[in-house]
């Protein structure tokens, strides 16, 4: 009896100093690499909690089959929202990274339609309605002010997936030469967009390595939760950076030219 009570009270103790999977703790660094981007904005991407049971679910309640697609995903509410995509799931890193960084007055995207979507102006009172006559107008209405919590940015955040996309990415974004990538750039091109999540340089020759991410838009109607990618080519979850190569995922292929920043 005593040797149950003892155990009863020890297993608590393991389960509360279990740690939760992120990027940085699930995956080694290769041999001779080292992790040189220590920017709030890289860590905070290689340090984002990932789910336990690695499955991808969709808004509309089924799960994405695994053919060798992705090894970690993501661990976040919104994920499995209907709007949440491939450019949605690029702006929710950097914009929550925004938000918990005390930066609301920073954080803006752009419609598709060139209109800004300020979270500062979300907390104004700010609500959009489409143009019964126009569908690339958004008529602009104030009500009262909102006050600013985490549950009011996600409800912005949401209104921002519906309008913003992959097209309207290079209002936010600079062209970024592929030899300088660094954690929190995107590969965009032809409606699909991937984020770097993680980059590591090779301590002799400055060759860098790096991991990518992606959300997946099945249709219109279905998002789906953001998923680290597995390499076709080696297998394992690293790119290796070569400015002359296309960079093949397992769902799209990219160019070196179209890898992107964020401006701010």
């Amino acid at each position: 009896m005593k040797q149950l009570l003892l155990l009863l009270l020890f297993i608590p103790l393991v389960s509360f100093g279990q740690e939760q999977e992120t990027i940085e703790n699930k995956f080694s660094i290769p041999d001779g690499y080292e992790r040189v981007y220590n920017d709030d904005y890289s860590k905070f991407l290689r340090q984002f909690p990932l789910k336990k049971d690695n499955t991808v679910q969709r808004s509309d309640g089924t799960y994405k089959t695994n053919s060798e697609i992705w090894i970690a995903v993501f661990d976040y509410d919104l994920g499995v929202h209907k709007t949440h995509q491939c450019a949605d799931a690029v702006i929710y890193l950097n914009a929550m990274h925004k938000y918990k960084q005390g930066m609301a007055g920073q954080i803006k995207y752009h419609f598709t339609n060139g209109d800004t979507a300020k979270y500062q102006d979300w907390l104004d009172g700010i609500n959009y309605k489409l143009d019964k006559n126009n569908s690339r107008i958004l008529n602009k209405e104030w009500t009262s002010p909102r006050t600013d919590n985490l549950k009011t940015f996600k409800e912005w955040i949401k209104v921002v997936w519906i309008w913003a996309g992959t097209k309207s990415l290079h209002f936010d974004t600079m062209s970024v030469n592929m030899g300088d990538i660094i954690p929190g750039d995107v590969f965009n091109y032809n409606g699909h967009a991937v984020s770097v999540v993680d980059v590591v340089v090779n301590k002799g020759s400055g060759h860098k390595k790096y991991i990518l991410a992606q959300s997946w838009m099945r249709d219109r109607r279905t998002g789906e939760e953001h998923h680290v990618l597995i390499n076709p080519k080696s297998k394992d979850v690293w790119y290796d950076l070569n400015t002359n190569e296309t960079i093949v995922t397992p769902q799209w292929l990219f160019e070196p030219n179209h890898l992107i920043r964020f401006k701010n």
